[in-house]
């Protein structure tokens, strides 16, 4: 069977109730299903270029899920209401990853977990401060060096997972413009982005020898994103640590866990955290034990959720959303 045969038979559901377990938006499906209606199937792959709206970059993502087999994404956020994961996590990246990197940003720190996939085991658990300079404002390109020595720092892994960050810079509470607030606010946006434009670089493997239109021409077919973003509130609402709209240190939770944790479990049901890195968790003090316990439990919601599909978590959210 062709290339073309499959895309064009793999269209038939794409174009039909089924199509959210497709990578592909509603408005842009309206437009292929419109396509179809007025000059019958595709002919060739290129004849995507006719359809409004769809790039390159769109076909090729839409392609690559047709040929992936249908997802059951939609499963997943049927049952745990409103977005999970941005952006979407196919089938294929899932099952092929061997390792996942946890990345948790704070104003004055940033964490990261790695995590490996086969075993279930936390491989590297780490705090690092982020050391401003006294009296003096903050430079965008200040930024970017930390946001650089930071990156050179993490460990290699197939998928990097962050929380998703508010939109917004305004502040919780009853000053929600609060200048200083604000500043530190935008700081830390500036920050994430950095760390997650790098990640994506060194991943993606940017060539800067590469003339512009080639290095362009390259990213839009090739381009894969290695950072994951998933709903902050989750692995609050799974492990305990959020009552009503505020969250509460993890330390107690991390703690409890980490007692739970003897050894390895043959179907992935629980992580392995092994005696030395226990130590160095159970050595930090309160802060920093804070930064590390809420890393640890975004790798491990990701793992749950995501990455395993653990039914024991996904009811455990179920039940609580009710």
């Amino acid at each position: 069977m062709t290339y073309s045969t499959r895309i064009n038979q793999g269209l038939i559901p794409v174009c039909s109730r089924r199509s959210t377990r497709y990578d592909i938006a509603k408005a842009k499906l309206k437009k292929v299903k419109q396509w179809k209606s007025e000059n019958g199937q595709l002919k060739c792959i290129s004849d995507t270029q006719m359809i409004e709206g769809f790039s390159e970059r769109i076909a090729h993502r839409l392609f690559n899920s047709i040929l992936d087999g249908p997802t059951d994404r939609s499963e997943l956020s049927h049952k745990i209401k409103g977005q999970i994961l941005h952006p979407h996590l196919s089938d294929s990246v899932r099952q092929e990853c061997s390792q996942v990197l946890a990345v948790y940003v704070a104003v004055n720190s940033v964490c990261w977990t790695l995590i490996d996939k086969g075993n279930y085991e936390v491989l590297e658990w780490k705090y690092h401060s982020i050391d401003y300079p006294e009296g003096k404002k903050m430079q965008i390109t200040d930024i970017l060096n930390i946001a650089w020595k930071v990156t050179q720092q993490l460990p290699t892994a197939d998928i990097c997972v962050m929380k998703a960050e508010p939109t917004t810079l305004r502040a919780a509470g009853s000053d929600p413009n609060n200048p200083k607030v604000l500043a530190v606010n935008l700081q830390k946006s500036q920050m994430v982005a950095m760390i997650v434009s790098l990640i994506n670089a060194k991943s993606n493997n940017i060539n800067t020898s590469l003339n512009p239109d080639e290095n362009a021409s390259k990213l839009v077919k090739d381009f894969n994103h290695k950072v994951y973003f998933l709903r902050p509130a989750l692995p609050y609402r799974l492990y305990g640590t959020l009552v009503g709209n505020e969250k509460v240190s993890t330390d107690q939770t991390v703690e409890m866990l980490l007692q739970e944790i003897n050894e390895k479990t043959s179907n992935n049901s629980k992580v392995y955290i092994s005696p030395p890195i226990k130590h160095m968790f159970r050595s930090q003090n309160d802060l920093k034990k804070d930064m590390l316990g809420h890393c640890l439990l975004l790798g491990l919601t990701f793992m749950d959720l995501c990455i395993y599909k653990n039914q024991d978590s996904i009811n455990k959210l179920v039940k609580r959303n009710d």
